[in-house]
């Protein structure tokens, strides 16, 4: 089992200072009997006690990279070894002046998440769909053209108080095109004919809804802070067309004059 060391925090900036709390270590939560190594090197230096190194290395915690977040001022390393990004920092200012709080007595305070839940539960704009002919019926072994206006855009949100900034980015469409086919899964989201990108030919007639599922990323920003963070999951929009008739043509001769 891979378990994560605490992770690491920092600030910049100067005439102030900071309180910066995380996650607790799980290495210290699962091994309450073996000091988390530091950073800097197993065991530390010039200390005294046991450490987690001093039991060998089948007890010694992992080493796993770090990823550096930043707000403002202030940065924040998470161990990778926590997985997901469901675990994001957040951030407390001290008057300048005031001694920091001492100790493991000090009250959590506010943890900014964003989930894929919160986003789908905002207003996106799923850029609708478009199908060409634009007509309430196609012909048979001609290309139906779809497409859609989904593009990246920037929402509000209020999470725990806290104002924040949703950025949603299209990153995949599943166009099912109502006769029992495969949907077509793409990153595209088409193009209008005769530079269609995305289109279906239909081999028999009768009645069909087009429908497009969009999936979306997103990322979050606390109003005021400096850089983007991870949400995990995606939020996902649906569309359907009106109905259309899928229609045979048939040929005929006509006698000039």
């Amino acid at each position: 089992m891979t378990v994560p060391r605490a992770p690491e925090f920092g600030g910049e900036g100067s005439g102030d200072s900071i309180i910066l709390r995380g996650r607790e270590s799980l290495w210290d939560v699962l091994r309450p009997d073996v000091a988390t190594p530091a950073h800097g090197g197993s065991g530390g230096s010039g200390g005294s006690g046991e450490t987690g190194s001093s039991r060998g290395d089948a007890d010694a915690a992992p080493t796993c990279p770090l990823t550096r977040y930043t707000q403002g001022k202030y940065w924040v390393e998470v161990d990778a070894c926590l997985g997901g990004t469901e675990w994001t920092p957040w951030f407390e200012d001290v008057a300048p002046g005031e001694p920091p709080p001492d100790g493991p007595a000090t009250p959590p305070g506010q943890q900014v998440i964003v989930t894929a839940e919160d986003v789908q539960s905002l207003p996106i704009d799923s850029g609708g769909l478009v199908v060409q002919p634009a007509q309430p019926w196609v012909l048979v072994n001609l290309d139906t053209v779809v497409m859609t206006g989904a593009r990246e855009q920037v929402l509000e949100a209020v999470v725990l108080g806290v104002p924040v900034r949703v950025r949603v980015v299209p990153v995949e469409y599943a166009w099912d095109f109502g006769d029992g086919s495969a949907p077509v899964v793409t990153t595209d989201p088409g193009a209008p004919w005769p530079e269609h990108t995305v289109a279906h030919a239909y081999t028999a007639a009768g009645a069909v809804q087009i429908s497009l599922t969009t999936q979306w990323e997103a990322q979050f920003q606390p109003v005021g802070t400096a850089g983007w963070l991870p949400v995990t999951g995606r939020a996902s929009t649906t569309e359907v067309s009106e109905p259309i008739e899928v229609v045979t043509a048939t040929p005929r001769l006509v006698r000039n004059g």
